[in-house]
């Protein structure tokens, strides 16, 4: 019984042993390639603290009162919603819940833009809302709401008391 216990004991901490073989060596891969573009990201820094440099000095000549410590940094590729965190979902299920009916995430995107008082009218922003509130309610399925389908054309709607069917609204 004693070399059966070791063996597998044995085997076990090969196992482990070579799972972490493998993270090593992953994790050196990553190490290695972050350091041979450092050279390049050293360059870009350089490049846009010209660029940043550059941009104070003109914003001082055209609007003399800009002061560069009130911006934000911005994050590249990331989505930039004039909203506070949280806020797209809680709007969307007040508007879920004033117009009482399925309904996309499309029209429900258009009334959260016009209720914050931005422009129903200006397509990328009531993208970009569309995707945080279709993302919202997704997370939100079967807890809070509910839609009749998959896809472009599904609706959504506020689960009350017994789970009713877009039809029973």
């Amino acid at each position: 019984m004693g070399y059966t216990n070791l063996k597998e004991n044995l085997q076990r901490k090969f196992a482990d042993w070579l799972g972490e073989h493998q993270d090593l060596e992953k994790h050196i891969a990553e190490v290695t390639a972050a350091y041979e573009s450092l050279g390049e990201k050293r360059d870009r820094l350089e490049t846009v603290e010209k660029l940043l440099t550059s941009t104070k000095i003109i914003m001082k000549e055209i609007a003399p009162n800009w002061k560069s410590e009130a911006v934000r940094p911005s994050r590249r590729n990331a989505m930039k919603l004039p909203f506070n965190p949280g806020e797209v979902t809680r709007m969307a299920f007040d508007v879920m819940r004033r117009e009482a009916r399925p309904m996309s995430s499309r029209m429900i995107a258009a009334l959260v833009v016009a209720e914050k008082g931005l422009d129903p009218d200006d397509r990328m922003l009531v993208d970009q809302v569309k995707i945080a509130v279709d993302a919202s309610l997704r997370s939100k399925k079967g807890q809070f709401v509910e839609t009749d389908g998959e896809g472009y054309s599904r609706t959504w709607f506020i689960i009350q008391g017994d789970r009713p069917t877009p039809s029973d609204q």
